[in-house]
């Protein structure tokens, strides 16, 4: 493709921003619906959602070719078919994990859970204030059992506490926009990571030829056969499901029968599964990564096999071993990020302190100086709203933003090297709950955080920050002006956020949270996180210096890492996969990601780069069939009531 040049910004249309709002609305009004009562395929679930894929080729070839044929209409250009994806993949995970199914029933389960055994209203009730939480049998009780009659969501309950998480969400959002704006120039135009997540939809928004129908990635009859590929098979396996006559294609093998003693078992679950989508994502990672992602799984389940059979796994992986460990390499990880950065966030902050030095930032989403002070703003704030509802340390809650800030970074990182999908084994609180202790860390503080450590710091497959420096990645593929863009996903986030509620709220009042699909997330997770604040308040304890020992081998692992790398060009293990393995997705995807390894190895060694850009557009076919399928298959089990998920996470 020719671009423009740097500094020849494309503004955002307002055209543009209607049918991102439109798209937008359709998602997040459908998303809860369809994952949680219908049981379709997640239309998201992790950084590359499909439901956005799948809109982005309606987009392309239904309404920039219909406006062609018919000159009703220019075609969207690339400028606006970026904006509009944008907008759809920042919100595309609000309705479901990203913030409602999350939020929501936390916001009700320590009531609909507690009972005179746990004791939860004596424990610790008391710590939060009348508006924090919705109040009222009725109101519990309705949100998860199907009600008997007809009723509607009681906004009244809902809408004072909807109102101070939703400003807590905002400001957390805040905190992330503020964070990729400094690391944008670093990660893109110093280190130039591969982004390997936009590289599909910069494919598809090419600009259309001024005598045809189709851009040069549409016109690819290799892109069209690969995609044909995941189509067949899927399609097969659906007729199945709704009809036995029809034959299964499976792509799921587990082997769980084949170590079911000791100590074998202790390898379980040990998956071989295939995912079209992410054999082609895996071949668009560079070879170090995806070589390291699924050589540290088999590592992690060596390790688990040696563990039972030398009798340590009671004392480590039954200890917090795992994700202890991870923190620590977290924590190195994000040094060494300062390390490699120092020269930019010493201009960063130069441009922040004074407007006379001759940093340029008229291209970044938001001035340094706001984004600095944006960033201290928010965390400020963040604080702040913890200790107006009933937090007693203001250090301690922004210690623990921070620390979650670090993580949002690294998970962000994480994405731009094409792991699209990112869950944690740790939560940022834990860090300080083993470092100083229950007991010292206090009652109403450990109550306060936990509800922001099960909605926002427990899963991070759907987080914010990853799909903002995507976003602004893929804005250098039209030379779309940043700081429009910006705006164009904040009125996505701020339209997303109300009707997600709207919807899921309106669903579990409708059905009762307890008969819908996934029930963990709607019964298991939203008990988690109170149980856990029981045994803390029940068994109080000091520093676990076990856990801090953790702590300090992943630090010191991952350090060992980094120096190989960067001291001997022949290591092959890079970093990253050394903080995925106890990941669970890692489970379901780990063979996909090796087949995509395998099949890019064979291709670079044969072929070179040249071999390596000739296949591209045959892995992007597969990535894009499997979305389009998915997508199809959805609207069908919308429509039948009956839906059939063959992306399994």
């Amino acid at each position: 493709m020719r671009y423009p040049s740097q500094f020849e910004k494309t503004s955002v249309n307002g055209r543009s921003i209607v049918i991102g709002l439109i798209c937008v609305s359709l998602i997040c009004f459908t998303e809860a619906y369809n994952d949680y009562y219908i049981n379709n395929t997640w239309l998201a679930a992790h950084h590359f959602p499909i439901v956005a894929a799948f809109l982005l080729m309606v987009l392309v070839l239904g309404i920039n070719i219909f406006a062609k044929l018919t000159r009703f209409f220019s075609p969207l250009k690339v400028s606006e078919l970026i904006t509009i994806w944008c907008m759809m993949i920042v919100v595309a995970s609000l309705p479901t994990l990203g913030l409602a199914a999350y939020m929501l029933p936390t916001l009700v389960g320590l009531t609909y859970y507690a009972t005179s055994e746990n004791e939860w209203v004596e424990l610790f009730h008391h710590h939060l204030p009348e508006w924090l939480i919705p109040r009222g049998t009725g109101v519990v009780q309705n949100f998860f059992e199907p009600a008997t009659r007809s009723i509607g969501v009681p906004w009244l309950a809902w809408v004072p506490p909807l109102l101070f998480w939703t400003c807590f969400t905002f400001l957390l959002w805040g905190t992330m926009v503020c964070l990729s704006t400094i690391l944008r120039r670093q990660w893109v135009e110093q280190e130039k990571f591969a982004f390997p997540l936009v590289q599909l939809p910069a494919e598809m928004s090419q600009d259309m030829p001024t005598y045809g129908l189709l851009n040069p990635f549409f016109r690819s009859k290799s892109m069209w056969l690969a995609f044909l590929f995941p189509v067949v098979i899927h399609s097969v396996s659906t007729l199945h499901f709704y009809y036995p006559i029809f034959p299964e294609i499976p792509l799921r093998y587990s082997t769980g029968h084949l170590f079911a003693e000791k100590p074998w078992n202790s390898i379980r679950p040990f998956n071989l599964n295939i995912q079209p989508s992410t054999i082609g994502l895996s071949y668009l990672m560079s070879l170090d990564v995806s070589f390291s992602l699924w050589a540290f799984y088999l590592i992690y389940k060596f390790e688990r096999l040696v563990g039972s059979a030398t009798g340590i796994s009671t004392i480590l992986y039954h200890k917090g071993f795992v994700p202890y460990r991870e923190m620590g390499a977290y924590l190195i990880l994000i040094l060494f990020f300062c390390f490699l950065s120092r020269s930019h966030l010493q201009n960063v902050w130069a441009k922040t302190i004074s407007n006379k030095t001759e940093i340029l930032d008229v291209d970044e989403p938001l001035p340094y100086r706001w984004a600095v002070v944006g960033l201290l703003i928010t965390l400020v704030g963040l604080s702040f709203l913890l200790i107006l509802a009933g937090a007693h340390s203001f250090w301690l809650m922004l210690s623990i933003l921070t620390f979650f800030g670090v993580v949002c970074v690294i998970d962000a990182w994480l994405v731009t090297r094409g792991l699209f999908f990112i869950h944690g084994s740790f939560k940022a609180p834990d860090l300080f709950v083993s470092a100083i202790g229950t007991t010292r860390f206090g009652a109403a503080n450990l109550t306060l955080i936990a509800f922001p450590k099960r909605i926002f710091f427990r899963d991070r497959r759907e987080i914010l920050m990853p799909h903002l420096v995507n976003s602004f990645k893929i804005s250098d593929e039209a030379q779309v002006n940043r700081r429009h863009l910006l705006i164009a996903i904040c009125l996505a986030l701020v339209m997303g956020s109300i009707i997600s509620f709207y919807s899921y709220l309106k669903l579990v009042y409708t059905k009762g949270a307890i008969t819908l699909s996934r029930s963990w997330i709607h019964t298991i997770s939203p008990q988690e996180p109170f149980r856990e604040l029981e045994r803390f308040l029940v068994n109080p304890q000091d520093t676990n210096w076990q856990q801090m020992a953790f702590v300090g081998s992943g630090a010191l692992a991952m350090f060992g890492l980094l120096s190989m790398q960067y001291r001997f060009m022949w290591w092959p293990l890079h970093p990253i996969g050394f903080i995925t393995p106890g990941q669970f997705p890692m489970n379901n995807i780990w063979f996909s990601i090796f087949l995509g390894w395998f099949f890019k190895s064979l291709v670079v060694r044969y072929s070179g780069l040249k071999g390596y850009r000739r296949a591209k557009p045959i892995f992007l076919g597969v990535v894009l069939g499997e979305a389009f399928i998915a997508g199809v298959w959805a609207i069908v089990g919308f429509f039948s009531g009956k839906g059939y998920n063959f992306l399994y996470f």
